[in-house]
């Protein structure tokens, strides 16, 4: 799976359209929680940055307006490889969500930026449900212990080595109708096909913050996985 990291660099990173059969190890597909903010506003905010970065970006792009929270893994009826992600594992998380999930709570979607590997969004956490949301999926304090999170909301990934600085400098020309804040009630787990880079995500499941309550959205996709 390709890494998302914070830019350091002075040059993007090309992403590659292929099946990483290496990383996914015959398995079909990957699971996060995330915030669904698939909304009208934001459909037409990340259509108006890919327009704007046709140009530098790779093309069929196609998961849906959201913000990563927590990476699961290899969905699975129990583990067998380290990155799976077992049904026994799904089940704390959503214990650990019912004691320790912040209520509903506000975020805002404003500027434009960028990893080395992709074009974003700016996410502002200004009421702290995020991090909580995080440290309660990590079960302790510091969820950023082991990977540098940085809330965003993906508009397209690089396909080529493209200058950075003018990119970012460029994107800010663009006419997206943001910021908007938005009312955050529910976190989703979802998960994508492993062998497609860009494709959309399905929901599986949402934890509502405010009843405390777990709902499946797609029965069957969740049997198949889970077992």
């Amino acid at each position: 799976m390709p890494t998302v990291l914070p830019a350091t660099q002075e040059m993007t990173l090309a992403s590659v359209q292929r099946d990483f059969v290496e990383w996914r190890k015959g398995r079909s597909h990957y699971a996060v929680w995330a915030i669904d903010i698939d909304t009208p506003a934001l459909r037409s905010a990340i259509a108006a940055m890919r327009a704007h970065l046709a140009d530098y970006l790779l093309p069929d792009y196609r998961r849906q307006a959201h913000v990563t929270l927590h990476l699961c893994g290899f969905p699975a009826a129990t583990a067998n490889l380290d990155d799976d992600f077992p049904t026994a594992m799904l089940q704390d998380q959503i214990a650990a969500l019912q004691a320790n999930a912040p209520p509903p709570f506000v975020l805002e979607i404003g500027s434009p930026d960028s990893f080395s590997s992709a074009a974003y969004f700016s996410v502002d956490d200004c009421a702290r449900g995020i991090l909580a949301t995080r440290r309660a999926l990590a079960g302790g304090p510091h969820p950023d212990a082991t990977f540098p999170y940085t809330p965003h909301v993906t508009c397209g990934l690089y396909r080529g080595e493209f200058s950075l600085p003018m990119l970012i400098q460029h994107m800010t020309a663009c006419d997206s109708g943001l910021p908007a804040r938005l009312q955050i009630d529910r976190l989703t787990l979802m998960a994508y096909e492993a062998a497609n880079i860009g494709g959309p995500l399905t929901s599986l499941c949402e934890f509502d913050l405010a009843t405390r309550r777990i709902g499946i959205l797609d029965p069957a996709l969740m049997a198949t996985l889970f077992g």
